[in-house]
């Protein structure tokens, strides 16, 4: 699952500073989020082998609205990889800027940083994303979400412990978020980004996604 450091900017137009948007977050509750799925290096069919992040929401997505009022949203970013603070000087300049924040410190792997929601689909969905909808009972804050999943003690996902080999990478981290969030799942709000690149024009929606991811969502699925 290394796909050599798939590094990503902040949002830097943006209202808020990322530390800024967590403590909004922290006041209101995630409402929503956005699971991107990328291919990695060139393999667009094996969807297994793929990136996966996820985008947190302040606001519910309206699936009836025009696509404009969504795009401009902007959430949290949050991913598991083998990053580092001092992976590259812009990485490092982005650390001491505040822009990205690693959850474990120089310890690396899990971090997260703004992103509006079109720059997201743009750089992290180029196989499919999947708008998702949080239950009014299991909405949160991020500081709840956060601390839940990744307990600073523990150190559970910093990079020294990401393993594509031994299946402990991007895809279960997601897995792990879904399983918190449980958020509302259904067919319709699969998007998928390119099928003429990819070649899923006759696939079904279901059969894009990775098979643990699929088989997660599934749990949460509603009409």
């Amino acid at each position: 699952m290394n796909h050599y450091y798939y590094a990503s900017s902040p949002s830097m137009n943006t209202l808020f500073t990322t530390s800024e948007l967590i403590s909004r977050l922290n006041t209101n509750t995630i409402a929503s989020c956005v699971l991107g799925i990328n291919k990695i290096n060139k393999l667009p069919n094996l969807y297994n082998l793929s990136h996966t992040a996820i985008l947190l929401l302040q606001k519910e997505i309206d699936f009836d609205c025009d696509e404009d009022e969504i795009k401009d949203q902007v959430g949290i970013l949050v991913e598991y990889e083998n990053y580092s603070p001092d992976m590259s000087e812009r990485e490092n300049k982005y650390v001491r800027d505040k822009t990205v924040i690693y959850h474990y410190g120089d310890k690396g792997g899990l971090r997260y940083y703004i992103k509006k929601y079109d720059e997201f689909i743009k750089e992290f969905a180029d196989l499919v994303y999947i708008d998702l909808n949080i239950q009014p009972d299991n909405q949160q804050t991020f500081e709840h979400f956060i601390n839940k999943i990744a307990k600073k003690e523990e150190n559970k996902w910093i990079k020294e412990k990401y393993s594509s080999i031994d299946n402990f990478n991007c895809q279960t981290f997601s897995i792990e978020a879904l399983k918190e969030l449980k958020p509302h799942f259904n067919l319709s709000n699969i998007y998928i980004s390119n099928t003429d690149m990819v070649g899923t024009k006759s696939k079904k929606k279901l059969d894009i996604l990775p098979l643990n991811i699929r088989s997660e969502l599934l749990n949460y699925y509603r009409n």
